[in-house]
């Protein structure tokens, strides 16, 4: 991989596709080891330090070592394959909760015992999620799924509302920001994004024959890839 400094970067893979080896343009070696069935058991650094990953018969990872030998471990709910829990290497833990129903991820408490939690609306979208600062934020969507409206609520009852227009196709045409300022999107008949534009700084973007992104435009300057 040629870098912009001039640099050269070198991949190695092994004959499954792995990759399992990087050397950066130092020549600093970081290398990997994988088990049979594809999962991630070693990362080695140029220093010789390792980080390690162990698995459960599912595929989930249940421990992973840094390169100070420290050990965070992973539980999971009985039956389900879904985190219940993260051990730090300080003892402290992160713990997640499900509803019984749709499995869907409720609740995290962290390590002070601070809560963050999710409600959904019926189709299993997030319909607000209130953090573990307590700051509560609630979503609006379309019968199609998309984000139509995001409303923040402030501690002093205040609202802050983002509103997302869409165009036939589902994609984000306009975005009007909580002071009333607008994002205006546009695209090419392929689906590209052609322009971003606040009213100060509008970027622009340009694409090969493969709809690959060639070049960005913002102001006076260009940025152009490949």
């Amino acid at each position: 991989e040629k870098l912009a400094n001039g640099g050269v970067r070198r991949y190695r893979y092994d004959e499954l596709g792995r990759q399992v080896a990087c050397e950066d343009e130092h020549g600093a070696l970081t290398q990997y080891q994988w088990d049979a069935v594809g999962r991630l058991l070693k990362v080695i650094q140029p220093d010789g330090a390792t980080r390690e990953f162990s698995y459960n018969p599912y595929g989930k990872i249940t421990a992973e070592r840094d390169e100070l030998g420290r050990v965070t471990r992973y539980e999971y709910a009985d039956g389900l394959h879904l985190i219940s829990r993260r051990i730090n290497p300080d003892g402290t833990q992160l713990k997640y909760r499900y509803d019984n129903v749709r499995l869907l991820l409720t609740e995290i408490e962290n390590e002070v015992g601070e809560t963050y939690r999710l409600d959904y609306h019926a189709n299993g979208l997030i319909q607000q999620e209130i953090g573990f600062d307590g700051r509560r934020t609630a979503y609006v969507y379309d019968l199609a799924g998309h984000l139509l409206e995001k409303t923040e609520y402030g501690d002093d009852g205040s609202q802050l509302v983002t509103g997302y227009a869409r165009d036939a196709a589902g994609r984000l045409v306009r975005k009007t920001l909580p002071d009333r300022s607008i994002v205006d999107y546009t695209y090419d008949r392929l689906g590209n994004l052609l322009s971003v534009d606040d009213g100060h700084w509008p970027l622009h973007y340009e694409y090969d024959l493969q709809n690959r992104l060639t070049a960005e435009h913002q102001g006076w300057g260009t940025l152009r890839y490949g």
